[in-house]
């Protein structure tokens, strides 16, 4: 089953399918094993970081590897790609979906490259997604920021804007910022489903993503998913799940062969996708 097909199931179905990063083997495994449990499809996605780490080819082989595995749906995907000679790169070596940041560039140049790369993604069937405004965040420790200051309305996505933006370059999916923030944070953050409302009805025919998935109070993401909401991004979690295991394994052991104390960091890993695609309702897609 093709990415876009699953979206449309999604949005069908009212379920969303998850997101989620991956920066090496171990998580990857996580992952797959979550999927190949639920019986779910999955979208596994790198950022440039993790893909320059893992390798454009690597990913794709390893995310056919899996798929083969499992024999469950295997989408992969390149997040917050912000250079379009990278995203073209992920095209060449097999990406099925690719995410066009722009938002640090100014909304010209940012329109004229994410033009580029759909003209370009669409000739291979490949799905683009494309946002706006910067969601704001990172993969460091933010537990003592105060999350009240990207909560100002000015801050959030303009619908006019989005859908002018939308009808521009042609885009497949719409990454929106509604008050959702990448990393963890001491506060639970809290969606503006307001703003959310009219963002969908200002996209009504354009799939909408979910970034920063990882901190938002589940009701929110429920309730998100109900309003239009396909694809949730998780990553710091995971990553938070992984570091805190290993770093307990290691600490009791005095194994040095890598792969006897990687199982536990590797279940915590799955524990969390598990309960996300629970969350998501993934699941109910392939039945």
């Amino acid at each position: 089953m093709k990415a876009k097909e699953l979206l449309k199931k999604a949005r069908e179905k009212g379920v969303a399918i998850g997101a989620f990063n991956v920066g090496n083997l171990e998580t990857f495994k996580a992952i797959t094993q979550a999927a190949a449990n639920l019986r779910s499809p999955v979208l596994i996605e790198a950022s440039p970081g993790e893909a320059g780490f893992m390798g454009l080819k690597q990913l794709v082989c390893l995310a056919r590897a899996y798929e083969d595995q499992i024999q469950l749906p295997v989408i992969l995907n390149l997040d917050h790609g912000e250079s379009v000679e990278t995203i073209l790169d992920a095209i060449k070596a097999g990406f099925d979906y690719v995410h066009y940041d722009g938002s640090k560039f100014s909304y010209e140049e940012n329109l004229e490259n994410a033009s580029i790369v759909v003209e370009e993604a669409h000739k291979k069937g490949v799905i683009v997604e494309g946002e706006i405004d910067h969601i704001e965040g990172s993969s460091t420790d933010h537990t003592k920021e105060d999350t009240k200051m990207y909560s100002k309305p000015e801050l959030f996505t303009d619908p006019r804007e989005a859908k002018e933006f939308v009808e521009k370059t042609g885009i497949d999916v719409f990454a929106s910022f509604i008050g959702n923030l990448h990393g963890i944070y001491a506060d639970v953050i809290h969606l503006n489903l307001d703003k959310l409302k009219e963002i969908t009805a200002a996209l009504p025919h354009t799939y909408l993503s979910l970034h920063g998935g990882s901190g938002v109070y589940d009701d929110d993401v429920r309730n998100a998913i109900k309003m239009g909401i396909v694809k949730v991004n998780v990553n710091s979690e995971l990553r938070v799940a992984f570091k805190m295991t290993l770093q307990e394994e290691i600490g009791k052991t005095t194994e040095i062969a890598p792969y006897k104390y990687m199982k536990r960091p590797i279940e915590e890993v799955q524990k969390v996708v598990e309960s996300k695609m629970k969350l998501f309702g993934s699941p109910e897609l392939l039945k």
